[in-house]
């Protein structure tokens, strides 16, 4: 199986690693509640890293994870002053984690600094700082060990509760782990086992055709663990996914008829508003000006 051509996922997984992006994307969107950021889509994820509308939502999600990084407990964001000195603490008990990712040592000298880098290097801090957190902070440890605990299955892909889904795999098949991520969308990545591909993730759908044709190359294998995967991605992905699709049409052409309301209305209030009367008496100097 093999990506869409034309996923935007995996146009932009160029300038970066997909994998680290996907860390950080789980990240953020499972513990939410303890990283405080409006993100919820990889796309979203993916104009904050490119700046595509300027570095100020990369300031703050830099700042939002090092926080979490932290282990900070105040909602109060953190301000470009902290950046170095909570950077430098991080940096302490992380040292491994940063010399498999070669980032620069620049970027802990200002936020300023982190921001000049290259969508790559910004993708492998903000994964430190993720990796970071999730050793670290308390509330996310609490959260790992509550889910953990419970020792059920991930919940199902059309239930509200499923944003904890992403801290296991949602299916391991023979030497490819399979994961699904998104919050109001659903992106299924691949994962091989073997040294070389271990931490390397393949975008396989995220479109219902996209999942449809997953499902049929996975039926049309021998073994009984594709197929129950090919059948969870048919009754479980799919439907959710048009529904998903009928919603935002639902919203699209209500917003719709709501403009084209709108614009009756000042249609109607131009063609019907009190003019004014034109006086054609003026005695005034103006127009003795006018006639002469």
């Amino acid at each position: 199986m093999s990506p869409t051509a034309n996923s935007r996922t995996e146009v932009a997984n160029a300038s970066y690693s997909a994998a680290n992006f996907a860390s950080v994307f789980a990240v953020l969107s499972t513990f939410n509640s303890v990283i405080y950021t409006s993100i919820t889509e990889p796309e979203e994820l993916d104009d904050v890293v490119q700046c595509t509308e300027g570095p100020e939502k990369l300031r703050e999600l830099a700042l939002a994870v090092l926080a979490a990084a932290t282990g900070r407990k105040s909602k109060a964001p953190l301000s470009a002053v902290h950046w170095p000195k909570l950077c430098s603490e991080v940096a302490g008990s992380t040292v491994f984690i940063l010399k498999s990712l070669q980032v620069p040592e620049s970027v802990a000298d200002s936020l300023d600094a982190f921001v000049e880098q290259s969508p790559a290097v910004r993708v492998d801090v903000l994964y430190w700082l993720c990796e970071a957190a999730l050793m670290d902070n308390a509330a996310i440890k609490e959260m790992v060990d509550r889910e953990s605990n419970k020792m059920r299955k991930p919940t199902l892909a059309n239930t509200a509760n499923d944003s904890l889904m992403r801290l296991q795999p949602f299916a391991e098949i023979s030497k490819q782990r399979y994961w699904l991520f998104g919050n109001k969308t659903r992106q299924l990545y691949v994962e091989g086992l073997s040294q070389r591909a271990r931490g390397k993730l393949e975008l396989l759908a995220q479109t219902p055709e996209e999942f449809q044709g997953a499902a049929e190359e996975l039926n049309a294998q021998r073994n009984h663990a594709p197929k129950e995967l090919a059948e969870r991605l048919t009754e479980e992905i799919v439907p959710y996914l048009e529904t998903q699709i009928k919603k935002r049409e639902r919203v699209d052409r209500a917003l719709q008829r709501q403009a084209l309301a709108m614009a009756n209305v000042h249609i109607y209030e131009t063609r019907t508003r009190k003019r004014q009367r034109v006086n054609y008496t003026d005695d005034g100097p103006d127009a003795l000006d006018y006639y002469n």
